[in-house]
């Protein structure tokens, strides 16, 4: 898939994008891997079993880098210069899980290029995260 090509021009408040993905213990490896972060809560089902969870949860901040992919593919695509995010985790997300990425233009500053995004990321009818991130639309020279 190609990034959108958005304009500041092209996006209004109100205006959405979202995406779908499943989470595969595939995932998680490869983020414990390039994090560093191989806490047993996510990778090891055995001590998982013992916490409240019952089996490994998938990294919240895996769930973050899916909204990476909402700004910089989605809303507003390739022009984006990502600023800064806060996501607060609501629910575990276990491997197998299919969640829906969605975000919705809250605010634009013309004056700046920056648009404050809410983001939303739903497993079924739950939301399991939520928070918002900051994009400024860059102009090509």
């Amino acid at each position: 898939m190609e990034a959108r090509d958005l304009r500041l021009e092209d996006i209004a408040v109100g205006d959405t994008a979202s995406f779908e993905r499943t989470i595969h213990e595939s995932d998680i490896a490869t983020f414990s891997e390039l994090s560093g972060d191989r806490n047993p809560l996510h990778t090891d089902a055995a001590y998982a079993a013992h916490t409240r969870f019952g089996r490994p949860i998938v990294h919240g901040m895996l769930l973050g880098i899916l909204c990476s992919a909402l700004v910089g593919m989605h809303l507003p695509g390739k022009r984006c210069l990502y600023l800064g995010q806060t996501l607060r985790f609501k629910k575990p997300v276990y491997a197998g899980d299919r969640v829906v990425v969605a975000g919705t233009v809250w605010s634009i500053s013309p004056a700046t290029r920056v648009l404050t995004i809410g983001v939303s990321i739903r497993r079924t009818e739950e939301e399991v995260a939520a928070g918002e991130a900051q994009v400024q639309v860059l102009q090509y020279a």
